[in-house]
């Protein structure tokens, strides 16, 4: 390995706030594909009281139609909700997979597996084929080379 870095308090700071970015960024994405699968549920949901609702519906009362036009309701705000996320985190993934492509290898590969793929460090380590010392060490220069951009 090699010598340590010595880094200044502004690098520090610089190095904090990349690593937030790109946590926030990973979190994001996670964030994202959860309610995309909680909107996917709720639409299976409707979609099966719909069903029920069709053949039932000569036993329908008012009540039941305002429950169902509910439903309907909330799945659709679910996806109003999902959408401007999804801008948002497309948004922030061009911007930060940019500044990924700007760094070199094998730094690029530990930030991209990290983040953008969201890998644990051991399946990082595997990826690349480093020890996950290593790799940990890759990504210490890897976050002072993405701070510098």
């Amino acid at each position: 390995m090699s010598k340590k870095r010595i880094l200044t308090e502004e690098e520090k700071q610089k190095i904090q706030e990349a690593k937030k970015e790109l946590n926030e960024y990973r979190e994001n994405i996670k964030y994202v594909e959860d309610k995309l699968e909680d909107t996917e549920e709720i639409k299976a949901k409707v979609e099966k009281i719909t069903t029920t609702y069709s053949e039932t519906k000569t036993n329908s009362s008012s009540e039941s139609n305002d429950k169902f036009a509910d439903a309907i309701s909330q799945l659709e705000e679910l996806k109003i909700d999902l959408t401007d996320k999804m801008k948002k985190v497309l948004f922030d993934k061009f911007r930060i997979d940019d500044k990924i492509e700007q760094v070199e290898q094998p730094y690029k590969n530990v930030l991209f597996y990290r983040y953008t793929k969201g890998l644990s460090w051991s399946k990082v380590a595997e990826k690349i084929g480093y020890t996950m010392e290593y790799v940990c060490f890759l990504h210490g220069e890897a976050l002072y080379f993405y701070s510098k951009l």
